[in-house]
């Protein structure tokens, strides 16, 4: 049983890793120069705080990391013509049952955040987000918002999912559903 624990926990790691490499982003459809210039400011800067690329979507300007059993992502949208918006999101867990105590819990803990808020995806997911403006974004900005998203991600898909249930990020990946609409996803 241990041999098959180790054997599985290594093939989980190996697949995360293959996540963590990078990825062509060459065909992305810019809305704005300005959205151009800020996912690329992003990127590079995103590389410097964490020391290694994550991976890059293909559908649209956005990185992925995973962090402990959480998958971040850090999006880039248009904002008018000359500014663009860096948003840091996680699917904290998918799967929850949505009942007024969790949306309550939320609501409550929502209040005790610094960065960022929970929120409900319009598939029901659990999410956890914080957005900033990219014109006047400094790297030390970035690195608070995407630290904040990581931190609070990682530590509340395990408190929810022992209360209400559903999935984390690493748990999907394990069970092979977590949507791979625009990345390359590691599957078990």
């Amino acid at each position: 049983m241990g041999i098959v624990l180790i054997s599985l926990a290594t093939m989980l790691i190996a697949k995360i890793a293959q996540f963590d490499q990078p990825m062509e982003a060459n065909n992305l459809k810019f809305q704005t120069t300005a959205q151009e210039a800020c996912y690329e400011k992003v990127v590079t800067w995103i590389q410097e705080i964490f020391g290694k690329y994550p991976c890059a979507r293909q559908d649209f300007p956005g990185l992925g990391m995973f962090v402990g059993s959480a998958l971040v992502e850090i999006l880039v949208f248009p904002w008018d013509e000359n500014d663009a918006v860096i948003n840091t999101r996680s699917y904290v867990v998918v799967g929850a049952e949505l009942k007024p105590e969790l949306m309550r819990y939320l609501l409550e803990e929502n209040a005790k955040m610094i960065f960022g808020a929970f929120g409900i995806s319009p598939d029901n997911e659990i999410l956890f987000e914080h957005s900033i403006v990219g014109s006047t974004c400094s790297m030390k900005e970035l690195e608070a918002s995407v630290k904040a998203v990581m931190e609070i991600a990682d530590e509340y898909d395990d408190k929810i999912v022992d209360r209400w249930g559903g999935k984390r990020a690493l748990d999907r990946i394990h069970a092979g559903t977590l949507s791979n609409n625009g990345w390359s996803l590691p599957t078990l």
